[in-house]
């Protein structure tokens, strides 16, 4: 075991990975932004509150082209990589259970005012989170090549790992288990997180 200084490459991942056209992010980067609507760089502070440790890594090697003349074996670390960062899973499952609440107390109530509730609630655990400075530490293996940029310098790269199909795995680390959140604590009934942010007047 040892600890190792993270590359500048980690530096930016999570603000790369919100930002992305991606559209299985879109969700995530929606649900911070209704956190914290008063950032006007959200993503960007977002990203500077994770901290990384790699404290692993195994040489390993991957065939490329494989069954062609271009077949060549490529060599890459294994890394195991420490993520810390704030709670934003507690702070949405929290707001999702007050959501619930005021849902069976006020049977009437419209889907405008319970996405307001719901908005001013998680902006509310998010701001908690922050104040009691709630972390999470979460651990994530992935990929480290260092890529030629030409002239002879070389980058470092963190990437996903060969047999994974995407990082949703090292961007719920980041938000500190907010991915794993929203797939098992469902939004409360009525709630449409683009109509919400819409409603709030979050661009």
């Amino acid at each position: 075991m040892y600890d190792k200084i993270p590359t500048n490459d980690l530096k930016n991942k999570c603000y790369e990975y919100l930002t992305s056209k991606d559209e299985d992010v879109v969700e995530y980067k929606n649900m911070i932004m209704l956190m914290y609507p008063k950032e006007v760089y959200v993503i960007k502070k977002v990203n500077k509150n994770i901290e990384y440790n790699i404290i692993e890594e195994e040489e390993c090697f991957e065939l490329i082209n494989q069954g062609s003349i271009l077949e060549q074996k490529n060599r890459y670390f294994k890394v195991k990589i420490k993520v810390t960062s704030y709670n934003y899973a507690e702070a949405y499952k929290n707001a999702v259970m007050a959501t619930n609440k005021y849902i069976e107390q006020n049977k009437n109530i419209s889907k405008e005012e319970i996405q307001k509730y719901f908005a001013k609630q998680l902006e509310h655990e998010g701001s908690k989170i922050i104040d009691n400075k709630e972390k999470t530490v979460m651990y994530v293996y992935k990929k480290q090549d260092d890529v030629d940029i030409g002239r002879g310098d070389y980058s470092v790269v963190i990437s996903k790992l060969p047999e994974q199909k995407d990082n949703l795995d090292f961007l719920n680390a980041m938000l500190g288990g907010l991915v794993e959140e929203m797939d098992r604590t469902k939004l409360p009934e009525g709630v449409d997180l683009e109509e919400t942010l819409e409603l709030m007047g979050i661009e």
